[in-house]
């Protein structure tokens, strides 16, 4: 089902989701939903907890695929890993697996992993990537202005007929599915 005839970047604030479209969210999203005390925006917390609500009470559609939890769960790490090399005590010599695995910040910060993950499950579809049909060919094109997962997800994207909903700016320029956000300038 296609819900748009021209690919755009459209302000989340005056988008509204219909009832079976089928959206993506990006690692992005998750983070300002599930990582607020990591984040300092609440403007746009709260604008894209906002959309999160109108998505469901439409019935719309949000994929997730593990490509998407894993960047949230490393993005959380990273996060983390940061806080806790900010209060040890030889900061030039901490190392992410020989020091902060082993630290008790890393074992709580798996234990909030656990909690969290199966809220965004809850709330999501699993979806399959389908890398056999992927043009992997375009999304390596797609590297000069936009990382790997983001060159990826836009081809997943365009494959499903999903709409994108991140903060992301390098989904903008190479869009060929709309992307909702509330980076907008």
């Amino acid at each position: 089902m296609m819900f748009w005839a021209m690919s755009k970047v459209i302000n989340i604030n005056t988008y509204n989701p219909v009832a079976g479209e089928d959206l993506l969210f990006d690692n992005n999203v998750w983070i300002y939903l599930f990582l607020p005390m990591q984040n300092t925006n609440k403007f746009k917390q709260r604008q894209y907890s906002g959309f999160l609500k109108k998505v469901q009470t439409v019935g719309a559609t949000i994929w997730i695929n593990a490509l998407v939890l894993s960047e949230f769960c490393n993005a959380w790490m990273k996060i983390e890993f940061k806080n806790w090399k900010k209060k040890s005590e030889n900061l030039a010599k901490t190392d992410y697996k020989r020091d902060f695995v082993k630290s008790e910040q890393y074992n709580e910060t798996v234990k909030e992993i656990k909690e969290i993950l199966p809220q965004i499950m809850k709330i999501t579809t699993r979806g399959s990537d389908d890398f056999h049909k992927i043009d992997i060919e375009h999304v390596l094109n797609l590297l000069e202005t936009s990382d790997f997962n983001d060159s990826y997800y836009l081809e997943l994207a365009k494959m499903n007929n999903w709409t994108i909903v991140t903060d992301d700016a390098d989904f903008f320029d190479n869009s060929a599915v709309n992307i909702v956000t509330a980076n907008i300038k």
